[in-house]
Parts: structure tokens; C-alpha cells; sequence
């Protein structure tokens, strides 16, 4: 059957299409995302059937579960008694396997939808709609040439899948070296043309830096932290671009991210907020503005300056499906747009917010853009705090902030380290992240995004005392020394 014309739906499309991934799903968590760049990186999949039959236990109360009895006898072979194998020992296996390679509950009964816990090239599987093309994005990113080559992250990644050798994988290796099938299959990866714009530079230069100190401090020899730092920079990479890409694209206002250090600083607490509130507006705002160049460039509308032929266009030229005529969709679209309209936008605007607020409500029913801040922002570690909270904050956790930065510095180039002071000036300039170490020009910049006059009225003075929770928290890294005179060094062996 063919499918019927929706513009709403088309929309939508355009909206993840112009993006360069789809924010529209709860289910993406940082081993989709990890899974799609690990499988570009390397250019190959695997088949990993038998190892999903390993890992979903009988703990779980699903028919699609293989019985141990079963995994006894199709896998024989490879136990070390073979079909005299006691059944609970391997039920006792299973069960730690599972806890082993699903942390993230990316693990299902059904192996369509299943992604494990990644420690090398073996455990790269095909695509999952999970992903949300957010590995494939980030891909292109580190494929972009600068100065004629690709991101170093790239060759780290490949290497550390490679490694066959960590704990996670021996666990595993009695399966992977059986005989049952050839698992490894080439792909061809040719990551699309892209449109480098400031907020991709900010993350090609993030993944950049964070290749270089891992080679650098000699992380790079643990492949799964490799792994997990690429993988927890890419989440938070993808939020970033989802909030920064209206500044990027449109030059609209760019959202401050003031990082809480949980340090129960009210006024902190309060801004941060406000931030996190912004930031999905800013992405509310990257759609409209982009809907706006759509409208255009398809001219289906003769004068964009009229209200009366953008009411028409809503009216009767734009198609909707049978679905969401029987839900009023068109009524809806007319009675946003004369709000907007007689609020003082211009028709364009108005027809553009209208359709905004329609493609959430009946295209994005489960999952809009806007909420995929926390669901970016919570994977990431950047968002919190967890559970049912009714408020969120820029609430970060200790090993993303250890990522971001070790994305930022340059630990090669600064033996002696550097100031405090210095290295807020990068999390600034590079992410608009701010922690509280210039205090006059972090307390303006908020300010300027409005959020300042907002919170509460000790905001300065706590903008300090945040930084040097930020401080504590890089020196339990290892990354950072207070010295006697008070003054904290940014650096690696101080």
C-alpha cells in the first residue's frame, strides 16, 4: 500500500535530515551509539546470534530465552564436559555474562533489537534503529578532512576493537573461537558530504584532542577505556550539536552550559537549570528557524509575507493523512498560527511556529527533539539528576567531566600545566561551557541569555565556589593540583 502524503510527517524527515540524525527515540543509549561508530570505524560487522543466546539468562521470564538445556547441547563443543555439562553451572554463567555485557539494558529477548556491552571488533553488530544514525553522524565528523586527514580518534578505536586481549573479551573468547560461522563481514562505510559548520569544528577538535592525550598519558593501552571515553564523548557530542546547531546554522543566541559540581550551591543549581531549560528551547528554535528556509525553498506558498495566503496553505494546500485529519491537525495548525500571528510574528514565522508545535504533537508523539536533551544529556552524564526529578539540571557526572577535558586541553603542550582560570577559558571557548573561574565574565554571559536575573541573587559569589568544586573534583582525577599558596594546576603528572 502506498504510504499517504503527509507534510507534517515530510517535515519531520527534513527536520532529522537537516539535523543529521533522528532525536526522536527514548531508546538510544550510549552502546547504540557506540555500536553505529564502532561498526563505521572498523567497516565491518558481525554475527553475533550465539553469543545473544549466551547472554540473555534464563533469570529473565521470556519463552524466546534458549533453555540451558538447549545451549548444552548446541554448544557442546565448546564446554568443557560437554553434554555432562551440569545445567546450573551453565545457568550460573549465563546469568553473570548477562550482568557482564548488558549494562545499559540494551540486551532484549529478541536479538533484532539487541546490542552488547562492546569490548572489541567481535561484538559489532548490524545496524539497530536504536542508533539513531548518531554513530553515523559523528563518523562523518571524524572523516572530514582537515588539512587532508581524518580524526586520530579514528585509527584509536580501530586499534582498540582490535585488542582481543582485555578481561571483558577472554570472558567471552570460548565463543567467539568456536566453529559454528564465519562472523565477520566487510561493509562499505563512505560517510556522506557534510556541511562543516562551528559546532561539527568544536567536536572534530574535541575527538582530536582526546586521541591525542590518551596516546599521550598512555591511557590508550586500555582499549576499553578507549572505548568507553570515545563512546561518553560522543553522547555528549550529540547533545552539544543539538543545542548549539541554531547558533551554528542561524546565528541564534548561544546557550551557556553552567555545570553544577553538586555541590548544593542554590543559586548554581538554579542557573543550571535555567540552562538546561534553554537549551531545549534552542533546539525548538534551530526547527522553527529551519522551517523556515523549507517554506521557502519549496514555494508552495506565492507570497510568504501575507497571513491570508499562509492560512490558505494550512487551509487546503498542505496534505495531511487520514489519521491525523480525524485528530483536527489542520484546526490545530490554523488556531496556532493566528496566535502567533496576532502575538506580532510575521506570517512566515507564525506558519513556521505553527508547524513546529504540530510535527511535536503529531509526528514526535513518543519523543520530540526538545526531550531528547535528556535523553542525550542523562546517557551522557551531563544531565540529571536521575529518576522521576522533576527538574533537571546540568548535574555532571566525574568521568564526563574527565572527558570534556581531556577533549579541551592539549596535555602534550602544557608540561607545567596550567591555571584553573586557563582552562575555563577553553571549556568556554570550545563548548560554551561554564564552571565559575572568571566570575565577572561567566556571571555575563549569563546574563546576556537572560538566566542570571533568574536565579537567585547570590549567583556571583557562588559562581566561585563552584569552580573550586569543579577544582576537587579533577584533582581526585588526577588531573589538577592545589598548591600551598591556593592556586590549582590543570595537568597530567604534576
Amino acid at each position: 500500500m502506498a504510504r499517504e502524503k503527509d507534510y507534517l510527517d515530510r517535515y519531520g524527515e527534513d527536520i532529522c535530515n537537516a539535523l543529521g540524525f533522528n532525536p526522536t527515540s527514548n531508546s538510544t543509549k550510549p552502546l547504540s551509539i557506540a555500536n553505529a561508530l564502532f561498526r563505521s570505524c572498523l567497516g565491518t560487522v558481525c554475527d553475533i546470534k550465539d553469543i545473544h543466546e549466551w547472554i540473555t539468562s534464563e533469570r529473565r521470564s521470556n519463552a524466546r530465552i534458549l533453555p540451558s538445556t538447549e545451549i548444552r547441547d548446541k554448544y557442546k563443543d565448546i564446554l568443557a564436559h560437554g553434554t555432562n555439562e551440569p545445567v546450573d553451572d551453565i545457568k550460573e554463567a549465563r546469568f553473570v555474562l548477562e550482568q557482564i555485557f548488558n549494562p545499559d539494558s540494551t540486551v532484549y529477548p529478541g536479538y533484532q533489537n539487541s546490542v552488547l556491552n562492546i569490548p572489541s571488533r567481535w561484538l559489532v553488530r548490524s545496524s539497530l534503529p536504536a542508533e539513531a544514525r548518531i554513530g553515523d553522524f559523528i563518523f562523518g565528523i571524524l572523516s572530514y578532512p582537515i588539512e587532508g586527514k581524518a580524526s586520530p580518534a579514528i585509527e584509536l578505536i580501530r586499534d582498540a576493537l582490535k585488542d582481543d586481549d582485555d578481561d571483558i573479551s577472554r570472558l567471552i573468547k570460548p565463543i567467539l573461537t568456536s566453529s559454528y560461522k564465519e562472523r565477520i563481514s566487510d561493509i562499505e562505510v563512505s560517510p556522506k558530504s557534510i556541511s562543516f559548520n562551528s559546532s561539527k569544528q568544536a567536536i572534530r577538535k574535541g575527538f582530536d584532542n582526546l586521541a591525542v592525550n590518551l596516546l599521550y598519558t598512555g591511557q590508550s593501552r586500555n582499549s576499553l577505556l578507549v572505548l568507553k571515553r570515545m563512546s561518553n564523548l560522543a553522547v555528549f557530542a550529540s547533545y552539544y550539536y543539538l543545542v548549539d546547531v541554531n547558533n551554528a546554522e542561524y546565528n541564534g543566541e548561544r546557550i551557556p552550559l553552567l555545570l553544577d559540581s553538586f555541590s548544593d550551591l542554590d543559586a548554581i543549581e538554579r542557573a543550571s537549570e535555567l540552562c538546561y531549560i534553554a537549551c531545549k528551547k534552542s533546539v525548538e528554535a534551530y526547527i522553527v528557524n529551519l522551517l523556515e528556509d523549507i517554506i521557502r525553498n519549496e514555494r508552495l506558498i506565492a507570497d510568504t509575507t501575507s497571513a491570508e495566503a499562509c492560512k490558505r496553505f494550512i487551509s487546503s494546500d498542505i496534505a495531511l493523512n487520514a489519521a491525523k485529519e480525524q485528530k483536527n491537525a489542520r484546526e490545530i495548525l490554523l488556531q496556532y498560527f493566528e496566535t502567533f500571528y496576532t502575538g506580532g510574528d510575521k506570517p512566515l514565522r507564525a506558519l513556521s511556529r505553527a508547524l513546529q508545535f504540530a510535527i511535536y504533537a503529531f509526528t514526535y508523539p513518543n519523543n520530540t527533539p526538545s526531550d531528547f536533551c535528556r535523553v542525550l544529556g542523562t546517557r551522557a552524564g551531563l544531565v540529571g539528576p536521575g529518576g522521576g526529578a522533576k527538574f533537571k539540571r546540568l548535574l555532571i557526572n566525574r568521568f564526563l567531566l574527565e572527558t570534556i577535558v581531556l577533549s579541551t586541553v592539549t596535555l602534550e603542550g602544557m608540561p607545567d600545566g596550567i591555571e584553573l582560570r586557563e582552562l575555563g577559558e577553553l571549556l568556554r571557548s570550545q563548548y560554551y561551557i561554564l564552571i565559575g573561574t572568571d566570575t565577572d565574565k561567566d556571571y555575563s554571559l549569563l546574563d546576556q541569555a537572560k538566566i542570571a536575573q533568574d536565579a537567585p541573587e547570590d549567583l556571583r559569589g557562588e559562581l566561585a565556589s563552584n569552580a573550586r568544586s569543579i577544582a576537587d573534583m579533577l584533582i581526585t582525577m588526577g588531573l589538577a593540583k592545589r598548591y600551598a599558596d591556593g592556586v590549582t594546576i590543570i595537568g597530567w603528572g604534576l
